[in-house]
């Protein structure tokens, strides 16, 4: 009998925020599949290993993930995470592969995902709290409200569409353009056009809140999510 697949959201940072059932998926699966090279380096196995207590008896599958813009690298690496995994699949095991926040939101266990059900084995989704939501509830404020739109933008690709769009912004996945994107939210901001906040490494010990944007250091970590709000002028 094939084994299944389990993409497994551990939600923003907070062990605490992990689903029952993103719970009781890693406790029944056989193997944990990480997006990284150990687990020690790997933040959704830290994680969960706060949770998870038994996670620390099952072996690891590292399926490193690199940092790289080329499709062709990025697929070569997803082809060869796919294939390690579908090994352990056609032993009957079953395999927890965590991910971040939610898997659906600029996950790369979708990237398994779609390799592995194509290959015809099982493949199940087990949805975490998004990374955005949490920074919200740590700034205390709505994401959006009535019929208030909601964009979810990674910043280093959409910069434009902060001017064009409407309602509420959210800029994931500014890696290395944290300054650029600092400057053209200041400028906005100062046209009295929007509002913005950040958080850094949300519910983690290393949490910084940024409650004025114009203090957002321009090395601030990758795991950082800003708010861009509309100001509604009366």
């Amino acid at each position: 009998m094939k084994g299944t697949l389990y993409g497994v959201g551990v939600g923003p940072g907070d062990p605490e925020l992990i689903t029952l059932k993103a719970v009781r998926r890693i406790q029944e699966c056989d193997i944990i599949g990480i997006p990284a090279k150990e687990a020690d380096v790997c933040v959704a196995y830290r994680i969960a290993r706060e949770a998870v207590s038994e996670i620390e008896s099952k072996p690891v599958l590292a399926v490193p993930v690199p940092m790289a813009m080329k499709p062709e690298v990025l697929a070569a690496a997803y082809d060869a995470g796919g294939e390690k995994i579908i090994e352990e699949l056609e032993k009957g095991k079953k395999v927890a592969f965590l991910n971040l926040g939610d898997p659906t939101i600029y996950g790369s266990y979708m990237e398994l995902h779609s390799r592995v059900s194509a290959a015809g084995y099982p493949a199940e989704i087990v949805n975490g709290v998004p990374s955005f939501c949490a920074v919200a509830a740590k700034l205390e404020i709505a994401i959006g409200s009535r019929g208030e739109e909601i964009h979810i933008l990674p910043a280093r690709y959409h910069m434009q569409e902060l001017e064009t769009l409407h309602g509420t912004k959210v800029l994931m996945k500014s890696a290395g353009k944290t300054g650029e994107v600092k400057k053209k939210i200041l400028d906005l901001e100062e046209k009295g056009e929007i509002k913005s906040y950040a958080v850094t490494n949300c519910g983690m010990e290393q949490e910084v809140v940024w409650k004025e944007i114009r203090n957002l250091e321009e090395e601030a970590g990758y795991f950082t999510t800003i708010i861009v709000q509309e100001v509604h002028k009366k």
